[in-house]
């Protein structure tokens, strides 16, 4: 198995996909650019061949649409299979709520994402911050190739600010 941490998997970009509600076009042209442009960012196994990697995406796409009957029913069918994309056994939450983000940044026409730190803490269930939460934090911030800030766009390591402070997350130039 490729190592596939802070690469784009086909589930990271289906639901990308399905949060932004793109039209049909628009998703071929996200899907397109990806494909050329970050291609080095997309998992080993959809780097060759653009319409297997397309095909994929919308397969998930169609699995996320089932209501919980069908994907339940979905989830078995693919055990009995022995497929094991359904089922991971330790969930990176910080890998992939930060490749939602730079997803969002690359294709949403925004430039940055801005929240309060006690925000960002608040949406992966921690009220205070530790260590190993902020060290794991900004690995995946790092390691997708953002940048965090202040307001006065002077970059900052969120570990050293303040809970209200607000923190804007962008590409890195």
């Amino acid at each position: 198995m490729v190592y596939t941490k802070y690469k784009f998997t086909l589930q990271d970009i289906a639901i990308f996909l399905l949060l932004a509600d793109f039209s049909h076009q628009l998703e071929n042209e996200m899907l397109s650019d990806l494909f050329e442009v970050h291609n080095q960012e997309i998992v080993w196994n959809y780097r060759q061949n653009f319409i297997h990697f397309r095909s994929s995406v919308k397969h998930y796409i169609a699995v996320y649409e089932l209501n919980d009957y069908d994907y339940a029913e979905a989830k078995l069918i693919m055990k009995e299979l022995g497929s094991s994309e359904f089922d991971q056994k330790q969930p990176d939450y910080f890998g992939a709520y930060f490749k939602q983000v730079k997803l969002h940044l690359l294709y949403s026409g925004a430039d940055y994402r801005k929240m309060k730190l006690r925000t960002l803490l608040k949406d992966f269930g921690y009220q205070r911050r530790n260590t190993v939460l902020m060290d794991n934090m900004n690995r995946a911030i790092y390691s997708l190739g953002l940048q965090t800030y202040l307001r006065n766009y002077e970059p900052c390591n969120i570990a050293d600010i303040k809970l209200d402070q607000i923190v804007m997350i962008r590409l890195k130039p």
